[in-house]
């Protein structure tokens, strides 16, 4: 590295110069103007009294002066000496206020420039080297002195070393420098962005200019403002082009700022019009031929009005004033406003058509009344048959069922011997299973017809939550493990409630049965159970299955009613299980409910009272 590129450059900042630069040391100042000033007279008077003694000598050597005159010969210089020593005495003192009045605003100047961040620093294109004051020295995390044109270049992020260089070519021929580059951080924290002024001076053999001068200033703060400053105007241009409305902000000269798309779609504007700056009146012209009608808004509200566009849609345009004087305009569709305030007139007109022709037949709607009436009388009396039918039926059904479940049982047994052909064994597996379906279904056809006939009546007892789970759940753990599902229970400590314990392992019974039957394998299924606030008790049969969708689920718990699925194909089911468990719930004063979704499972929940009244609950008295 060359030394006369640092002794130049320190020798012109000598205020800004430290010791321990990147890769040299600044030597020491010049000694103060006011030394080399009593130097030069000092040497100066010596060599006027040497010149004047010898001229003296000369002289006295001839002895044709007087003693006077010899004596002014050797007064002379001293009075010369003395008068000079008395110039220089002055010159001295005023040299040095001058140094200190210097020195002075270079220090002001060097609190100024540190003070603002902004350092000084000087480039030698001839030897490629840079002289650095501190401050510049710090936004490259160095010490000040004097560093190598490529190390300050490998300092810089690689995407603006090419700018870097261009500028320095450019200044180098033209003399400007002006660049902004970043500079990232030794220690991974945040990059240092710089800007970097200056202007070239001295001439270069090779033509155009050798050196180049100039400051440093970090910009980092403005540069993640104005980041921050883009940051949000993209978002706010985001959320206005987001919005419905059609949007137009114009300046306090009305001149166009920004719009979003549904401004140019709603009035059919050219792109090429909407340019910012285009003034206000040209645009709302090209805007109106869009515009078949436009009159105020109901309610003559100041800065809103209605426009009718050619496509038919009506716009409800509102203009409202900025701080700064400018003007928003927004427009809403309301062409659905629109319509329902047409649908809302016609329909008033028919209305009142509606109370005149209700007005006439209010004694024919007496009539259809009564009728009602009976006709309801007569279906609760064939219900009230069909349900003691049931009843009745149900039972001389048992009998035989009960019979040819027993011997195909027997048969399976092979009791009496071996049945044969191994077929018989399978016929007679399927005549069991039917049988015990239609004997369910049977069961749960009598107890609807009791429930309905008002013959149904429970047995209240304390009943602990745990045990009739867990014997609900030993007796369909075997279908469960045969169809590869996990049945499992979680229930805390709860208090006994009064309940019939057939009716509450029935609806849990039903409630297993149905999770066990629409989950498929590898699922799970598990009971839960919780005390409420008020004296209730909710218990809870949660599965993995195929879920039920929403419209489906209000009807599940009418009676024969069931879900159309693929899977609901494959399973026998007569639509009886939570109508029946939905009315044993209700007998003991509780509500079932269920929730689920296509796909995520299903819960089934019903909620008992801790404790019932002191009269018997039956059927007739739920009802």
């Amino acid at each position: 590295m060359a030394r006369s590129g640092s002794d130049s450059a320190a020798a012109r900042w000598p205020a800004l110069a430290t010791h321990g630069g990147p890769r040299s040391q600044t030597p020491a100042p010049d000694a103060p103007p006011t030394q080399r000033f009593v130097r030069i007279a000092v040497l100066s008077t010596l060599v006027i009294l040497a010149i004047y003694t010898a001229a003296a000598l000369v002289r006295l050597t001839g002895a044709s002066e007087s003693h006077a005159e010899q004596r002014l010969w050797f007064i002379a210089p001293m009075v010369v000496a003395g008068v000079l020593g008395v110039v220089m005495l002055f010159e001295s003192r005023r040299v040095e206020r001058a140094h200190a009045r210097f020195n002075e605003s270079e220090r002001r100047f060097r609190l100024a420039v540190e003070a603002a961040r902004c350092g000084i620093w000087e480039w030698d294109l001839a030897t490629d080297t840079i002289f650095m004051s501190d401050v510049t020295a710090s936004l490259f995390s160095w010490r000040g002195g004097v560093v190598e044109g490529q190390k300050v270049l490998d300092r810089v992020w690689p995407g603006h070393r090419d700018g870097l260089r261009d500028a320095l070519r450019a200044a180098a021929l033209y003399g400007g420098f002006d660049v902004s580059f970043r500079v990232p951080s030794l220690t991974g924290g945040r990059p240092v962005w710089i800007d970097a002024r200056g202007e070239a001076f001295g001439e270069s053999p090779e033509g155009g200019y050798a050196r180049i001068i100039g400051v440093a200033l970090d910009v980092t703060e403005e540069r993640l403002a104005q980041a921050r400053a883009q940051s949000a105007e993209g978002r706010l241009r985001d959320a206005i082009e987001s919005v419905s409305e059609a949007f137009v902000l114009w300046d306090r000269h009305d001149r166009l700022v920004m719009y979003n798309r549904n401004y140019r779609s709603f009035f059919r504007l050219d792109p090429l019009l909407l340019k910012p700056g285009v003034q206000r009146d040209e645009v709302e012209r090209a805007a109106r031929g869009a515009m078949r009608q436009d009159a105020r808004a109901p309610g003559d509200r100041k800065g809103v009005r209605e426009a009718e566009l050619v496509d038919g849609r009506w716009v409800q345009i509102s203009e409202r004033r900025t701080a700064e004087g400018g003007l928003v305009v927004t427009a809403t569709d309301i062409t659905a406003v629109k319509a329902q305030e047409e649908a809302r007139r016609l329909n008033e007109e028919e209305l009142r058509k509606a109370v005149v022709n209700l007005e006439r037949s209010q004694s024919e709607l007496s009539d259809l009344a009564r009728k009602y009436e009976m006709e309801k009388v007569r279906a609760e009396g064939a219900n009230q048959a069909k349900s003691e039918f049931l009843a009745n039926m149900s039972h001389e059904l048992r009998t035989p069922l009960n019979a040819i479940n027993g011997f195909s049982e027997i048969m399976l047994a092979e009791m009496f011997g071996p049945l044969g052909d191994g077929r018989y064994k399978d016929y007679a597996q399927d005549i069991l299973n039917s049988g015990q379906h239609l004997l369910a279904l049977i069961n749960d056809i009598l107890d609807m017809s009791k429930i309905e006939a008002g013959k149904m009546t429970l047995s209240f007892e304390q009943v602990t939550v745990e045990d009739v789970a867990e014997e609900a759940a030993r007796l369909v753990r075997t279908r469960a493990e045969a169809a590869g599902l996990t049945l499992t229970l979680d229930l805390p400590p709860l208090p006994e409630i009064e309940a019939d314990y057939r009716a509450v392992k029935q609806v849990l019974l039903n409630l297993l049965s149905n999770a066990v039957k629409f989950t498929p394998r590898g699922g799970r299924v598990w009971i839960s159970a919780e005390q409420v606030s008020g004296g209730i008790v909710r218990i809870a049969v949660r599965d993995t299955g195929i879920g039920i969708a929403a419209e489906d689920l209000a009807r599940l718990a009418r009676p024969f009613e069931q879900i159309e699925s693929q899977h609901a194909k494959t399973q026998q089911g007569t639509g009886l299980g939570l109508a029946l468990s939905k009315a044993l719930v209700e007998m003991h004063g509780g509500s079932l409910g269920l929730e689920s979704a296509p796909g995520q499972g299903t819960v089934a929940s019903f909620s008992l009272p801790v404790r019932q009244g002191r009269l018997a609950v039956q059927s007739g008295a739920a009802a």
